[in-house]
């Protein structure tokens, strides 16, 4: 094998021109040729007589290939392993000249993996957020409680039953005029306006008053649980038997607390008190991790293989929902993500980080959780996928390196409110989200 180096274009690009003896190819291809010979059957000559001319006449197309493969691909390692190289893709090669009985010249292109520099994580400096709880917190959480806690109380007077309401009811279900399974029941209530029942089941309830029964007309909807009923047009016979309105204004009292699964009003305060301790510790990582991400990403200079960014580029373009897409912005954090890649990557094999199978494990039981009801499915479904079993095995290295990384740089401890650490900048899409769900909130 002889390798002439190309001239490069950039530090990380390499191209050879790559020149592969006859002799070696000659050599694997006779001993396929052989091995043909002794197995095949062909009409007109015995078993493992048939002459060699004839063997590489009917298979050489099938052979050579498959050969040149082979030979390709050991000497292209050997190339690779012999300079000590790190390439970031899988080398592109193209033949240039090759005919059977002659040396096989290929051209060869890659890109290298960068040399990313030491860096003393201890120069880094992440701001550490302590909860500091007021009551005036713990009292605005009690408030949004009380505010989203239904309580029930009997009519003071007579009337019709509208959408808020707690209706306590009968009914019998029928289906061409035939009572059907589970399609009747006793001593049911609803909420009228939650959408419990299918479509248009609680619209026609509207409007009843005590003792009343009413025909309900309605259809199951085509995608309904029940197979046999999914798209059918039936009829409910419903019979008021009560109605409760909805509390307005719900006192902040022990009788809240118990509603809510807790002894008392002092327990329910320290059931928030130390949920508010959990959510601001998960955020307060969130937010140093996501900091550390930045300080990492500006701390580390070095080129970044462009055919890795192409890659990403297409990876996120095929992953997104939009009808247009700013490419700018998709290639500004498809060269983020590969660059920080790079550098986790780093980080794990100069401090020999690896994953082992109980963060295998704990990888996969975290991803099942995100599905209730399905972990056993989602559990099955990874381990009979070695390729997205792979890319867990991605996601559990970057979650311990990034682990270290927080771990190892310098901490500036400062005591916050749950309110004051969401206006960090590191935090703003979860601070959208918390926006978004106020604003829907109020419209409710």
């Amino acid at each position: 094998m002889k390798i002439e180096e190309l001239k490069k274009t950039k530090d990380l690009d390499v191209e050879w021109k790559m020149t592969i003896p006859a002799s070696e190819i000659n050599s694997e291809l006779d001993i396929k040729y052989s091995e043909l010979q002794k197995q095949v059957k062909i009409p007109g000559f015995r078993q493992g007589k048939v002459p060699l001319s004839e063997i590489k006449k009917r298979y050489s197309k099938n052979i050579l290939p498959e050969i040149t493969d082979k030979i390709i691909n050991k000497n292209l390692t050997k190339a690779v392993v012999d300079k000590k190289l790190k390439p970031a893709i899988q080398p592109q090669v193209n033949i240039e000249k090759f005919e059977e009985g002659d040396d096989m010249i290929l051209n060869v292109s890659f890109q290298l993996m960068p040399k990313i520099p030491v860096i003393d994580l201890k120069k880094i400096t992440l701001e550490k957020s302590n909860l500091q709880i007021s009551d005036n917190d713990i009292n605005n959480s009690l408030s949004d409680i009380a505010k989203k806690h239904e309580r029930f109380v009997p009519l003071k007077s007579k009337r019709k039953c509208k959408n808020g309401d707690l209706v306590l009811f009968d009914y019998i279900g029928k289906i061409n005029k035939k009572e059907f399974e589970r399609g009747s029941g006793k001593d049911e209530t609803v909420v009228l306006g939650s959408n419990k029942f299918i479509p248009g089941y609680e619209e026609q309830m509207v409007g009843l008053s005590i003792g009343e029964t009413k025909i309900l007309n309605v259809k199951f909807p085509d995608d309904y649980g029940t197979k046999n009923l999914a798209g059918k047009n039936a009829e409910f016979e419903v019979n008021i038997k009560d109605i409760q309105e909805r509390v307005k204004k719900v006192a902040i009292d022990d009788k809240l607390a118990t509603e809510v699964g807790e002894k008392s009003l002092d327990d329910l305060k320290k059931k928030i008190e130390e949920k508010m301790q959990t959510d601001f510790l998960t955020l307060s990582n969130l937010k140093m991790r996501r900091e550390a991400s930045e300080n990492l990403l500006k701390s580390f200079k070095f080129d970044i293989p462009s055919k890795m960014i192409e890659q990403e580029f297409n990876y996120l373009k095929s992953q997104s929902s939009e009808k247009k897409v700013d490419d700018k912005e998709v290639k500004k954090l498809a060269e983020k993500r590969v660059k920080l890649g790079l550098i986790i990557n780093s980080i794990a094999e100069k401090n020999n980080i690896s994953v082992d199978e109980s963060d295998l494990t704990k990888a996969v039981v975290n991803e099942a959780s995100k599905y209730p009801g399905q972990e056993k499915q989602v559990v099955e479904f990874y381990k009979n996928n070695p390729n997205l079993m792979q890319n867990l095995r991605g996601v559990a290295l970057e979650e311990k390196v990034m682990l270290y990384t927080v771990n190892s740089c310098n901490k500036k401890e400062k005591k916050c409110s749950i309110e004051e650490l969401f206006k960090s900048d590191f935090l703003k899409d979860e601070n959208q989200l918390i926006e978004q769900k106020k604003k829907g909130e109020k419209a409710l």
